[in-house]
């Protein structure tokens, strides 16, 4: 069975190493627009703790536009990747940037800033001079409330075991496709493979439309059926 028909929870993020997931849902169309990130100082490796570091060293301003192209404030350009809904990464002028989007949590309520960022990482390309950074919109975004689900911990520490009956019965049903096991699976926790699959509160906000086939392709298509 495919792994998001297994269980729908929340994303583990491999971002230049293993950060975890975040309970921040944020969408594309917020993280579009000016942000301000301030930087602490550089120099330093990949072991870097961000959560210490002063970021008042300097400045640098970066324009996110569609189609996922970055501009800073010198002219360069360079392109931008929503990480899930929990964070983005910017390469522009020869560095990665890296930040999950704020947040805070109360019990099962949780409040995303799409517009700021907690501590993230920077670095250059080739994985050298690390600093660490925190990044503001110029225009801010209303805060997004939702309600993350309240799962058992102890039953997330139990190993996932297929359940067959259930994978025999899809297939009873109907032949359009074939259910199957994968032994990878069972593997992991049930907690684990709630962080590999994908979050509850995904959504896609603006779902793509196919172009109206136009007649001669449709013409064309038709002679080579």
């Amino acid at each position: 069975m495919r792994l998001s028909g297994v269980l729908v929870c929340v994303l583990l993020l491999l971002v230049e190493g293993s950060w975890g997931d975040t309970p921040a849902n944020c969408t594309y169309e917020e993280l579009l627009g000016t942000w301000v990130f301030q930087v602490s100082k550089g120099g330093q490796d990949k072991t870097i703790d961000c959560s210490t570091q002063a970021t008042d060293k300097s400045t640098v301003t970066v324009k996110l536009e569609k189609l996922s192209v970055a501009t800073d404030e010198l002219g360069n350009t360079g392109f931008f990747t929503l990480i899930y809904n929990q964070g983005f990464e910017v390469v522009i002028n020869g560095y990665k940037w890296f930040g999950f989007f704020k947040y805070s949590q109360e019990g099962s309520k949780v409040t995303s800033y799409c517009d700021q960022t907690l501590p993230g990482w920077v670095h250059d390309v080739l994985g050298n001079n690390w600093a660490c950074f925190v990044g503001k919109k110029v225009t801010p975004v209303p805060p997004r409330k939702d309600y993350k689900p309240v799962l058992n911990s102890r039953l997330l520490q139990k190993p996932y075991k297929h359940n067959m009956d259930f994978i025999d019965s899809i297939n009873s049903v109907q032949k359009m496709w074939k259910a199957v096991a994968y032994p990878e699976h069972e593997m992991y926790t049930l907690q684990e493979l709630h962080y590999r699959a994908g979050g509850p509160a995904s959504r896609i906000p603006i779902r793509v439309h196919p172009m109206p086939i136009k007649a001669e392709v449709a013409k064309m298509a038709g002679r080579s059926a």
